[in-house]
């Protein structure tokens, strides 16, 4: 840092100078008076050697942005537990390959083992009631089959004295009473009666009965249901491989009391990964589905494209997971951290300058540009647009040649010309 020549007349301090004095040994009022001198209300002189100076040029721009991200596997299959209950025995420790169907934990679960030989119980009770309800029915269906076969003999009888009394009154001097001609008229008709009222009360408890077993059948079904479940509950006590793989963790002790839901553990497919990307809010709009980039290792260049992205904003970030779209480092590791630079838009010829503090402080709306022979810069309204982590696209207010001052202006405040202890064309700073 070039010094300023301490004895500075009093009657040339500024305001903001004598301010800085009176900070009484602070570091940083130090190093301000040091930096700058005010010569005027709307000029400032600059110790040169401070600065950073770059080159408006035309050249080929990239718009990306470069974000970390997390090597996970892109394949990952949870170990919840369906039950829950207390941990056994541990059969498969984290960090080692598993086959599908291996056993990696056992639980014991005295409730749910209860509740299955109950259920067993009730299905079994229910089934027997099942079957009496059925042999009951069928023994009342041959009873009336019986009785109504009784009926049917009794009509036929009575139905043939009926017709042989039906034509003897017909004749003169008929040995038949009117009498035993009406009992006999009058008891076919009764058997008859009977008959029908018979057939709609076999129909009746029929529908009854098929009611009645079909509720059954019913109730024998949902405890068979109910029997799987519990089955399969049982079953998942003992807690088994789904797939081959990398079983990275297992969150377990023996004599531990796992809840219902709770994930002891993950299995991975280690064949293939994906980056898990943190990414500003500022590009939610911009990353979707699809866009491309790249991966820096290894000395090259690996391309990546965007799979899914989840919206939800946290912590001014959101996640994205991209995948590599062809050949895979060799060196990726799971955990790993990596830079993914993602592209937005084509690249195209346009003006640029190198990217710097300035930045920050005029939000792109105006530089400092310097003079031709390099011994001032003043102020100059632009207009940039896109950017990249190194360089910012120029669209008015400069051309091609220009040189401006981009290091930051904190110090300046906001003075309309900078003037420099020495040329600073020797500073530029290309792009």
């Amino acid at each position: 840092m070039q010094v300023v020549d301490r004895v500075i007349e009093k009657k040339k301090r500024s305001p903001l100078q004598w301010a800085l004095v009176a900070a009484g040994g602070l570091g940083v009022a130090l190093v301000a008076w040091q930096l700058i001198e005010r010569t005027g209300s709307n000029r400032l002189r600059v110790d040169a050697s401070r600065i950073t100076v770059g080159v408006v040029e035309k050249a080929e721009f990239r718009e990306y942005y470069p974000f970390d991200g997390t090597v996970e596997p892109a394949v990952s299959v949870y170990l919840d537990i369906e039950e829950g209950g207390r941990v056994e025995q541990i059969i498969a420790e984290g960090g080692q390959p598993v086959k599908k169907g291996d056993l990696i934990l056992r639980f014991s679960n005295a409730q749910a083992q209860r509740t299955a030989i109950e259920t067993e119980t009730r299905l079994l009770e229910t089934l027997d009631a099942y079957r009496g309800t059925e042999f009951s029915s069928s023994q009342s269906t041959i009873l009336r089959q019986e009785a109504l076969l009784d009926l049917d003999h009794q009509i036929i009888d009575v139905e043939a004295k009926f017709r042989r009394y039906d034509s003897l009154m017909a004749t003169a001097n008929s040995p038949i009473s009117r009498e035993a001609y009406e009992t006999t008229r009058d008891q076919l008709k009764y058997l008859k009666d009977r008959r029908t009222l018979m057939q709609q009360r076999m129909k009746q408890e029929e529908q009854l009965n098929d009611n009645r077993l079909a509720l059954a059948r019913e109730s024998i079904s949902r405890l068979n249901e109910s029997r799987e479940l519990l089955n399969r509950i049982v079953k998942s006590l003992d807690v088994r491989a789904p797939i081959s793989g990398h079983l990275s963790t297992i969150d377990a002790q023996v004599g531990q009391n796992i809840n219902r839901g709770q994930r002891i553990g993950q299995i991975d497919l280690l064949d293939k990964f994906k980056i898990r990307a943190r990414i500003d809010q500022f590009y939610i709009s911009r990353v979707q589905v699809g866009t491309m980039g790249h991966v820096n290792l290894d000395g090259r260049n690996w391309d990546v494209e965007v799979q899914k992205v989840y919206p939800e904003v946290k912590q001014n970030t959101f996640e994205a997971d991209v995948m590599f779209s062809g050949e895979v480092p060799p060196t990726l590791k799971r955990g790993q951290t990596v830079t993914v630079e993602l592209s937005f838009g084509s690249p195209a010829q346009t003006l640029i300058v190198p990217k710097g503090g300035f930045y920050q402080q005029t939000a792109g709306r105006w530089v400092y540009l310097v003079s031709p022979d390099g011994s001032t810069a003043r102020r100059a309204d632009v207009k940039l647009g896109r950017q990249n982590p190194r360089q910012v696209e120029v669209l008015e207010g400069l051309r091609e040649g220009d040189q401006i001052v981009t290091s930051g202006y904190d110090a300046y405040n906001n003075a309309d010309e900078l003037r420099f202890s020495q040329s600073v064309n020797s500073q530029k700073d290309k792009p």
